[in-house]
């Protein structure tokens, strides 16, 4: 599409006529799209390059894709140097870890609604960087998380566009009631009536129409293990609620499996991905699950959430874990990731680096960096940490605006670069 007939109807239709949306709805018309675009583009091609990516991988016949949710942009970095197919950005890590406000935070939306674009912006720019250091043609598709739209059709409409704009690939919305919002795996949760939350894909939808990128929408659902709904007012929700309500006025599920798998059909109509956060690694729920919604949608694409959340070494053996996610792929979970990945590895190794240092035991320092010289030979590039964070980049500048003669570069006499 070019940019100079950006808004140019006859283009609109075109592009969502194309073969791309045959398995999505959309509730508003090539007009409604056109009344809010620009007469140009005006988003960089990150977003729109990943998304068709990202589509392409998850069309792979008989293929999954995974990958880790990334809590530093240090640690996106290390996935793109061992080629990963996509990074996965999780809204409990940006509350955790790489959120604007001034403290970390539970996943409760506490945190300012923009520190997510910003976050994906951060990981985008890193990896191009490193892409021309490489001399990499690409750079892998980012999935990021939403959270429940920190409030109404307004604010998602502007997110997503945030989002769009910081080079996102595909996004997840849930249908929590955004001023109650709780990590999946929290109780306490409440969910919104079918209507109100395919709203919500709605307007995500028409920011990426408006702005032009086909990002990979997904739906996710908490019903499963939600005790509240806000309201008994949507007609496919009420065989699933109890008529009196909780003390603090919501109306209680009483059919959770049933609503989970009624809501996640409706939304399957406008989203390009279904997910159902559980609360169990569950391969008996999750096929059944899936056979619910291919059948009523055969090229439905699925996602799964293989979280840290869950106590996997209590639940299965070292040959039921090693299976599960090819069997989560046969009943068409082409999308798998662990949400929490980054979090986990960052606390952990730092923790036990902590302890094992503790009172001035520098043996506990040489230790780490064996074993960074030791995965150097698999590739690992960061024991050189200035290199790792733009330095050659920045190098490539100084040479070329200062000349190669010049004393003031940064990698004459590095010690980096003689002892490594």
């Amino acid at each position: 599409m070019s940019n100079e007939s950006f808004n140019d109807l006859a283009k609109i239709n075109s592009y969502i006529e194309s073969d791309r949306w045959s398995n999505v709805n959309r509730n508003y018309s090539s007009q409604d799209i056109q009344k809010l675009r620009t007469p140009f583009k005006t988003v960089s091609p990150i977003s729109e390059r990943g998304a068709n990516k990202l589509w392409e991988l998850l069309n792979k016949e008989n293929q999954f894709i995974s990958g880790l949710g990334a809590s530093t942009a240090q640690q996106a970095l290390q996935m793109y140097n061992l080629d990963y197919e996509f990074i996965y950005v999780s809204g409990w890590q940006v509350a955790a870890e790489s959120n604007n406000g001034g403290s970390t935070y539970p996943d409760l939306s506490l945190y300012p609604s923009n520190s997510g674009p910003n976050f994906v912006e951060k990981i985008n720019n890193t990896m191009i960087r490193k892409m021309v250091e490489l001399k990499k043609h690409s750079i892998p598709p980012v999935v990021a998380d939403a959270e429940s739209g920190f409030g109404g059709v307004y604010n998602v409409f502007e997110l997503t566009s945030q989002f769009i704009n910081s080079g996102i690939a595909g996004l997840h919305l849930e249908d929590q009631l955004a001023s109650e919002k709780k990590c999946g795996h929290m109780g306490g949760k409440v969910v919104i009536p079918t209507h109100e939350y395919i709203n919500k894909l709605t307007s995500a939808r028409l920011a990426a129409d408006v702005l032009g990128s086909p990002i990979v929408l997904i739906a996710r659902t908490d019903s499963l293990n939600a005790k509240l709904m806000t309201s008994d007012f949507d007609e496919k929700d009420q065989p699933y609620l109890s008529k009196k309500r909780s003390p603090d006025g919501y109306y209680p599920i009483k059919n959770n499996h049933e609503m989970a798998i009624s809501k996640s059909l409706a939304y399957s109509e406008y989203a390009d991905v279904i997910w159902c956060e559980t609360n169990t690694p569950d391969l008996g729920f999750a096929k059944e699950f899936a056979l619910e919604i291919r059948k009523n949608y055969p090229n439905k694409i699925l996602a799964y959430n293989c979280s840290p959340s869950f106590n996997w070494t209590d639940k299965f053996t070292d040959k039921e874990i090693k299976e599960f996610q090819n069997n989560l792929s046969a009943f068409g979970y082409t999308l798998q990731f662990v949400s929490l990945a980054g979090f986990h590895s960052m606390a952990s190794s730092m923790y036990e680096l902590a302890k094992n240092y503790k009172g001035g035991n520098m043996k506990a320092i040489v230790d780490l960096q064996e074993k960074e010289i030791d995965l150097s030979k698999d590739g690992y590039t960061a024991i050189k940490h200035q290199q790792e964070v733009g330095g050659d980049y920045f190098e490539s500048i100084g040479e070329i605006v200062m000349g190669d003669e010049s004393e003031l570069l940064s990698k004459k006499d590095s010690t980096e670069e003689e002892q490594f």
